[in-house]
């Protein structure tokens, strides 16, 4: 199985784990919306070491199951050409050998996917894929079928392109690990992952990377949506309150990064 696609999720999984930063969650849905959900601390599942995913699985029902892993074991990429081909095989030779000319390691460790934009601009996504099978022999001794492997950070993207008022740029924050993603006519044009130790150093981080994005750009980043995996946003939203930018009130939802969430 490789990494679910971006804007077309093959089947929607009535139980999501999310893998997050330390700490993983099991998220039940029924008609869209959140019915159950349940926390296990210390559960490094992207870890090179595979984690534990005992306590994970214990607690799974035996119907369809997603598993969603934050942006941190992702690599993403933005390529732009003077023209795309539109023959599909013209178009993933041309975006394979551009990712070569910047990529250091043996692609062939990685599930690649890529999606086009617009007529001149690849959006690129890489994971190992050891993860992936790791994530497969875990499913492959439980009754419970895994049916997609997806990214909470392109769940939020795929929610912020079909909203009614989408935002500028958004936050996702797990403890430590922070990924911003900013779009221009809905589309993603930048994205930046940095770790942060407090809300204060992530709010400085936020102003620092949207005064690059507006100079290199050309855009003003100003309506955004945070969501915070640790329930911490308000202190990071109080921090920015007064600045150049705004809060979305509406669009985000309760569970964004949950595939079939409302």
């Amino acid at each position: 199985m490789g990494l679910i696609d971006l804007f077309l999720p093959e089947r929607l999984p009535r139980q999501v784990i999310y893998a997050g930063d330390r700490h993983a969650e099991t998220v039940r849905l029924r008609d869209g919306r959140v019915a159950d959900r349940s926390r296990t601390d210390g559960a490094a599942l992207a870890d090179d070491d595979g984690g534990d995913w005992s306590g994970v699985m214990a607690s799974l029902r035996a119907e369809e199951t997603g598993v969603v892993f934050n942006a941190d074991p992702f690599i993403y990429n933005f390529f732009e050409f003077d023209k795309l081909p539109w023959q599909r095989k013209a178009l993933r030779e041309l975006v394979a050998w551009r990712l070569q000319k910047i990529f250091p390691e043996d692609i062939a460790a990685y599930d690649h996917r890529f999606f086009v934009l617009d007529r001149r601009r690849v959006f690129s996504i890489l994971v190992r894929r050891a993860l992936l099978e790791r994530v497969e022999a875990v499913f492959s001794r439980q009754r419970a079928p895994l049916t997609c492997i997806g990214n909470s950070t392109m769940e939020i993207l795929a929610r912020a392109r079909k909203a009614k008022t989408a935002p500028d740029f958004f936050l996702e924050r797990d403890s430590a690990s922070c990924c911003m993603v900013f779009l221009s006519r809905r589309a993603p044009i930048y994205i930046r992952k940095f770790k942060s130790g407090s809300a204060s150093d992530t709010v400085e981080e936020i102003g620092k990377t949207v005064a690059f994005v507006r100079n290199q750009y050309n855009i003003e980043p100003r309506r955004y949506w945070l969501h915070d995996h640790q329930g911490e946003g308000a202190a990071v939203e109080a921090l920015l309150s007064g600045g150049e930018t705004a809060r979305l009130s509406a669009g985000l939802g309760e569970a964004p990064h949950i595939p079939g969430s409302r």
